[in-house]
């Protein structure tokens, strides 16, 4: 009946997805698996195994007493549509490619035959994809076939040869016997078939139960021979589907038609239900004919006539059942009737009672033979008209129907004589199709995790039907699936990632990720208007659509990628270009603080994923594992910058911040290997990255033991234990470390017979150690072991001159790279937001009481607030004693020293140990200000050496004065050099900036102070309380503005400051304060 048999490249359907057909003939199907659910004897104890089964025409109608009941005679003979359906009840025979027998999966077994191979169809996702028998999938465009494995293959035909699921009775001790010729789904089985179109309602994860009361069941027979034969089939009152009753259908009351005389796809007779048709469409399976010739009372049949699909029944996604008899062998009209008069036709559906519709047929209704063509002139202007369609101005779906329909008119115009009734149904499919065309509405969304990952790990096709009660997505938004990131500690949830959007905790603290932000999103307009109309009407919606279309912000422009919404609030995968990165490779590895397996770049210049900002535009990562199945990853939690990210696959993961990790949703990974990651790129191309990442299956973290026999020191030794591996397993040592330092095998360390030992060398030392142990099938275990020093509480301590007192012979440097926790006060100073222990002392073990906290945001907070209050220090470094002590900022003796140098009259004191003393005043002030207790003390000593030091001016004796002699001339002695007024100058503090570095030189510039004659600059690697140390540049003209340190010693770290000086002849010199230390860094 149906030249409709590919619609857009479609076909379809098929036995069930756990079965495959091996060979099939007119007599059987026979399936190479079956279902494995246990065999169920009925209720009563009748002995019998109750189950559906895949049957041709001919077997289904052999007992049915319909005309050339189980006749599987073919005809070469063509029907008025160019058809060969005159046969009996032989397998239903397509070559076109213009349409599909895609909705035929919903109830039928079907097999492409192509040039290359054949494929066995189970059922159809969308309009050009089919799932086989086997699981694989195909690609179906026009007759053009393309497998998984990329082969590609060319139609030559397309067969149905029967039922898929007629429910069956087998003896059960036939049971296997029936398995080995027959598709079977047993009970709790699956059944699914086809995919939604407009008023055709798909169906899936439909749970088979037969039982004695199924209605339509058969008894299969095993005869002598090993085959079976079925018996008529019953009337029941079970529906066959788990948790389902036995629907009914009201054929009177579904917008019932016969039709005018037309046979547009051969037949002779034809009735259309075009109301409510949808459910009782998908579900149809067979329709008989009765003819009563002119009985109107319908009490004595003339004939009875059983169907096949394609041939005489079919329906339409938006014109109803169409259901028709063709003039063949399985139907011919008894000797001297033509048709007209009384008729019955009974529907038969999976899961429904049977529905029968009576009728009487006219003249006007029959078929006559028609040789002449018919007019085309109104098909040929209608096809004109549609050829400027722009195909990216509409929605796909409606796309692809109308380009069905339109290949099909030009396939009708195309031939040699079309009939009349041919043209009108492609005149009349053509229009339906225009008018049906839809258009998108565009904008953007905020979409949770769950709403755009569903999407993307899933098979969803656009489907504009609107569908409030249903929420697919609901097991994605479950706990531990795609909800929201939580963090309670990190600000990061709010503005780290720019393509999120997040809300706040209600009690101020921390907040969540909730997905993606402003994703572009693409509505049909049909689907558009029906939601607003269904927001103004405050319909209930159990899903998300209407939320996404009210909070959506509509564009006039088509962005560049976007996902469709559907009805039923689901959303397609994002429509976007893809880039494929050969350039880059990804790394896996199971050691990591942030998940229990660790996915890393690396990246080469220039190239796609080096090029991809993760803060501003990376919406999502997804990974699919070797058997096809995708997991999508969420920020924070998953993913981190630089195209990093991490999972976790069993509960309890916490990540090094503290946060347990969701394992819910990648719990399946362990073990696969993951051959293709996707970076879902805001307004960008994606950027795929096929590659081989072994997710090794997850050992015990303690399976490997590590114990230590000796204190650390040349040769030390420590025994390994492996009993507890996983058996089958072969760990191999693949590196040890010391903190952060990779040894180097023979040289820092040697393994052998599960004995480690370490030797002295620059990078071992007292401290903690890790050993990596690595198989090819289980995650790698590390074991770890500290190696002590041996020395005991006491022998370290901090004295009172503020300063860490080691024994001798230990590396200060190794002991504070050891610390592993600093208490002052008893709050703990450390770890994150804390101070590292490098910045709390000086090279020699003294306290750094200038000691601060940096802030990422620029600010310093003191560790120690007050310098002249006493601190209590606890200090644990591993592999040493803990140690505590009180420390405190004595500067009390320095300040006596410097007010008694400042009481001092300079007049009574020589210039040289008067000039001795002001320097070394002039460092013991900036002493005050030091921060270490040692250059405090320092500074003191030198003081009070320059006290003591100091010398008085000798006393010359008076001489006695000369009389006055008239004779005598009096040499006149010189006058007294005049005191230097007091200069009033107040300089202001200079701004110091340190410019290029080199190995031995570093330049350093200042802006110029006003009034300053001149500057000095001083520069220390110590101090600047060591004088031996300080060197000092006098620069004496004020305009010059920078200066060269000249003979620096390579990677040596500097102390540098400046002041300002005045100097007037007759004036006291002045200087400004010192401005603040910057530090300089040879290369």
């Amino acid at each position: 009946m149906r030249n409709k048999l590919l619609v857009a490249g479609t076909l379809a359907l098929a036995m069930t997805c756990t079965t495959v057909f091996s060979s099939i003939t007119p007599a059987v199907v026979k399936a190479a698996s079956v279902s494995t659910v246990q065999t169920q004897t009925a209720e009563n104890s009748d002995d019998y195994v109750y189950c559906y089964a895949g049957l041709t025409w001919a077997e289904y109608w052999k007992a049915e007493g319909v005309m050339a009941a189980g006749d599987t005679t073919s005809s070469d003979t063509a029907d008025s549509h160019d058809e060969k359906d005159k046969g009996a009840f032989d397998a239903v025979t397509r070559a076109t490619t213009n349409h599909g027998l895609h909705r035929g999966s919903y109830q039928c077994t079907a097999i492409i035959e192509g040039e290359k191979g054949t494929y066995n169809i189970s059922h159809w996702t969308d309009a050009n994809t089919a799932i086989l028998t086997n699981g694989e999938k195909i690609t179906f465009t026009r007759g053009a076939i393309k497998t998984s494995d990329g082969t590609e293959d060319t139609m030559k035909d397309y067969k149905v040869y029967g039922l898929k699921y007629v429910p069956v009775a087998v003896k059960s001790s036939d049971f296997e016997a029936f398995k080995a010729k027959y598709s079977v789904v047993e009970n709790n089985g699956t059944l699914i078939g086809g995919y939604g179109e407009k008023n055709l309602q798909a169906y899936n994860n439909v749970t088979a139960s037969v039982d004695k009361d199924t209605n339509g069941l058969k008894t299969a027979e095993k005869q002598s021979d090993g085959s079976f034969t079925f018996t008529q089939r019953s009337n029941g009152s079970s529906s066959g589907i788990k948790d389902k009753t036995l629907k009914t259908a009201d054929l009177n009351n579904m917008g019932a038609t016969v039709k005018d005389a037309s046979g547009s796809y051969g037949e002779f007779l034809r009735v259309d239900f075009t109301k409510d048709y949808g459910d009782l469409g998908a579900n149809m399976q067979a329709v008989k004919w009765t003819y009563y010739g002119n009985d109107s009372t319908r009490s004595k049949a003339l004939a009875t006539y059983g169907t096949k699909f394609a041939a005489d029944n079919w329906m339409h996604k938006s014109m109803g059942i169409q259901l028709g008899l063709t003039n063949s062998i399985r139907c011919q009209l008894p000797k001297g009737y033509d048709g007209t008069g009384y008729w019955s036709l009974t529907i038969y559906a999976l899961g429904y009672d049977d529905s029968t519709y009576n009728f009487e047929a006219t003249d006007a209704n029959i078929v006559k033979p028609d040789t002449n063509a018919g007019d085309t002139t109104e098909l040929n202007k209608l096809v004109s008209s549609v050829e400027d369609l722009k195909k990216s101005d509409y929605t796909e779906k409606s796309w692809n129907s109308f380009e069905t329909e339109l290949n099909e008119a030009k396939d009708i115009l195309a031939k040699e004589t079309p009939t009349q009734a041919e043209i009108n149904e492609a005149v009349e499919h053509l229009t339906a199709a225009k008018n049906a065309l839809d258009k998108y509405e565009y904008g953007t969304a905020n979409l949770s995790y769950a709403d755009f990952y569903y999407g993307e790990l899933n098979d969803v096709k656009e489907d504009t039907t609107l569908d409030l009660t249903s929420d697919k997505a609901a097991s994605y938004r479950e706990s531990g699936m795609y909800d929201a990131v939580s963090s309670a500690t990190t600000n990061k949830y709010k503005s780290f990632f720019s393509s999120t959007y997040s809300e706040d905790n209600a009690n101020g603290q921390g907040g969540s990720i909730i997905g993606m932000k402003d994703v572009n999103i693409a509505v049909p307009t049909s689907l558009y208007e029906n939601a607003k109309k269904a927001i103004s009407e405050n319909k209930e919606c159990s899903n998300k659509l209407l939320e996404i279309i009210g909070s959506m912000k509509l564009s006039d422009n088509a962005p560049s990628e976007y996902k469709i919404l559907n009805g039923d609030g689901t959303l397609t995968a994002m429509k976007s270009e893809v880039t494929e990165d050969t350039s880059d490779t990804l790394t896996i590895k199971t050691q990591s603080s942030y998940g229990q397996y660790e996915v890393d770049p690396v990246t080469s210049e220039n190239s796609p994923l080096s090029n991809l900002s993760a803060k501003d535009s990376l919406l999502g990562i997804i990974v699919e594992d070797e058997d096809g199945k995708k997991y999508g990853m969420e920020h924070l939690e998953n993913i981190w910058i630089g195209g990093k990210f991490s999972f976790a696959v069993t509960d309890g993961f916490k990540e090094k911040h503290g946060n347990t990790i969701d394992y819910n949703r990648h719990e399946a990974l362990q073990g696969k290997t993951i051959k293709k990651v996707t970076y879902l790129v805001k307004n960008g191309a994606d950027i795929v990255i096929n590659t081989n990442l072994k997710c090794k299956t997850l050992a015990g973290s303690d399976s490997i033991k590590a114990t230590a026999n000796d204190n650390f020191k040349d040769g030390a030794t420590v025994s390994v234990d492996t009993a507890a591996v996983p058996s089958g397993s072969n760990y191999t040592l693949s590196s040890v470390s010391m903190g952060k330092t990779v040894l180097t095998e023979g040289t820092d360390y040697t393994y052998a017979n599960n004995t480690l030992t370490i030797k002295a060398t620059d990078n071992t030392g007292v401290g903690s150690y890790s050993m990596v142990f690595t198989d090819d099938t289980y995650s790698d275990i590390v074991a770890s072991f500290t190696l002590e020093s041996g020395y005991k509480t006491g022998d370290i301590s901090i004295n009172k001159n503020n300063q860490v007192t080691l024994p001798a012979g230990v590396n200060f440097k190794k002991y504070v790279n050891n610390i592993t926790s600093i208490k002052i006060n008893g709050v703990e100073k450390t770890g994150k937001g804390g101070i590292k222990a490098t910045d709390l002392f000086d090279a020699d073990g003294n306290i750094n009481f200038n000691a601060a906290i940096k802030g990422k945001d620029g600010s310093s907070t003191p560790v120690f607030a007050d310098k002249s209050a006493s601190y209590t220090i606890e200090l644990t470094s591993t592999g040493y004693p803990s140690v505590s002590g009180t420390v405190q900022l004595n500067t009390s003796i320095l300040e006596a020293s410097i007010k008694k140098a400042e009481e001092l009259d300079s007049s009574k004191y020589t210039a040289e140990t008067w000039k001795a003393l002001q320097t070394a005043l002039t460092e013991a002030k900036e002493a005050k200000s030091a921060n270490t207790q040692a250059i405090v003390d320092a500074a003191n000593t030198k003081l009070t050496e320059a006290l003591s030091g100091l010398k008085e001016k000798a006393v010359t004796p008076s001489k006695p004065a000369t009389p006055s002699n008239p004779d005598t001339t009096t040499t006149k002695k010189p006058a007294t050099k005049p005191a230097l007024k007091k200069s009033n100058v107040k300089l202001s503090k200079p701004v110091l900036k340190v410019g290029k570095t080199t190995k031995n030189k570093a330049k350093v510039t200042w802006k110029k102070v006003k009034k300053a004659t001149g500057y000095e600059i001083q520069y220390t690697t110590k101090g600047f309380g060591n004088k031996k140390a300080t060197k000092t540049i006098k620069v004496s003209k004020a305009k010059i503005t920078s200066a060269q340190l000249k003979k620096l010693k390579k990677k040596t770290r500097y102390k540098v400051r400046i002041r300002a000086v005045y100097t007037k002849a007759g004036y006291q010199s002045a200087t400004s304060k010192w401005s603040a230390i910057k530090t300089v860094k040879t290369k």
